[in-house]
């Protein structure tokens, strides 16, 4: 019998078990294509041998995500994991590009098994914008496809939570120029900066959807109240609720291929990440960046999962709670700046906060 383990008790709310590494797109704002492992398979007792080991008694766990830089829905095998975990009464999260649902297998099976939480990264909004998914694929029919699930959840009475995420990077005009100036971050160049930019296209693609179905709500006066008031704090944000199982957010986006591009800085600030990642090839990362073995703290195919996370204790405070001189570079990386001038700009700005 696996031993059963608190993933809090590590620091962690979230795990994230990516069972193969491929994904159908190859967006501009996502590190996928900069991954040098895109074949691996996570081998299925490995993958079950994992979900067995969690414990639901664990009050602050969130729930396990069946993704981590992939499409998991590419995986023939997902809807096994999906309903052995809630055979085991875990919480699930399935991520999806929606790229699968051209075809009424894929929507049909997805609805059947239905994970706790679907959330399905629309991300762009028009044919232009489209494009950074790096596929040639008609962006029209990819937004009917998704009407479609959508449309069956509600026929099905699904009990999935269903959230479609669009990005942006929600920049004012100063803060950008602020930015820029300083050599800092300042969002991911192919979504859009703020939210007065999508908008236009966000209501023609609700009035679609409304059209498509009548059972799908839209109040433009309600949705302009709710898009003011959006918080670049996705967890904070209510939503915009769309149908009684089925609601939008606007997901606040960064440069997503940072580990690769970004200048570190000298120092580095604690890190409160709740993720605990898993990839295809078997290794544990704690970190949802982490894309390869950037991170490695061991590999689930030589050692229990709790063994891993015993040695890796120290580790792990290091990140969590010490931070400074001690955090590894790749964690510098991730919080430093797209320029030398931007890193520079940050040391002294944690410098000063600490004096």
């Amino acid at each position: 019998m696996t031993e059963k383990i608190r993933l809090s008790d590590y620091g962690f709310t979230i795990l994230q078990l990516e069972t193969r590494a491929n994904c159908n797109m190859k967006c501009k704002f996502c590190a996928y294509p900069n991954r040098k492992d895109k074949t691996s398979t996570l081998p299925e007792e490995v993958c079950m041998k994992v979900i067995d080991s969690l414990d639901p008694s664990d009050e602050k766990l969130e729930y396990l995500c069946l993704s981590h830089y992939n499409e998991p829905l590419m995986d023939e095998r997902i809807f096994r994991f999906i309903t052995y975990a809630k055979q085991k009464n875990l919480k699930i999260l399935l991520i999806t590009n929606g790229l699968l649902f051209r075809t009424s297998e894929m929507r049909e099976q997805l609805a059947a098994t239905e994970p706790t939480y679907i959330k399905i990264s629309f991300q762009t909004l028009n044919t232009d914008t489209f494009k950074a998914r790096g596929i040639e694929y008609p962006f029209q029919e990819y937004k009917k496809n998704i009407y479609e699930f959508l449309k069956l959840t509600l026929d099905r009475n699904c009990k999935s939570q269903i959230t479609i995420d669009i990005a942006c990077n929600f920049l004012t005009k100063q803060k950008k120029w602020m930015k820029n100036t300083l050599g800092l971050e300042c969002g991911d160049p192919s979504v859009a900066d703020s939210i007065e930019e999508i908008k236009k296209d966000l209501f023609n693609m609700l009035n679609e959807l409304k059209d498509f179905d009548s059972r799908f709500i839209f109040d433009e006066q309600k949705t302009n109240e709710i898009l003011k008031n959006a918080s670049v704090n996705y967890l904070d944000q209510t939503g915009l609720q769309i149908a009684n199982n089925i609601k939008l957010k606007i997901k606040h986006f960064f440069y997503g291929r940072r580990l690769a591009k970004f200048y570190p800085v000298k120092s580095g600030k604690p890190c409160g990440t709740r993720i605990l990642g898993i990839i295809a090839d078997g290794t544990i990362v704690p970190c949802c960046l982490s894309y390869d073995d950037q991170l490695a703290i061991g590999n689930i195919k030589n050692e229990p999962l709790r063994s891993i996370l015993e040695k890796s204790k120290p580790f792990l405070k290091t990140i969590k709670e010490v931070g400074g001189n001690k955090m590894p570079e790749i964690c510098r990386i991730c919080q430093g700046a797209p320029t030398k001038h931007g890193a520079l700009v940050l040391d002294v700005i944690r410098k000063f906060k600490k004096e």
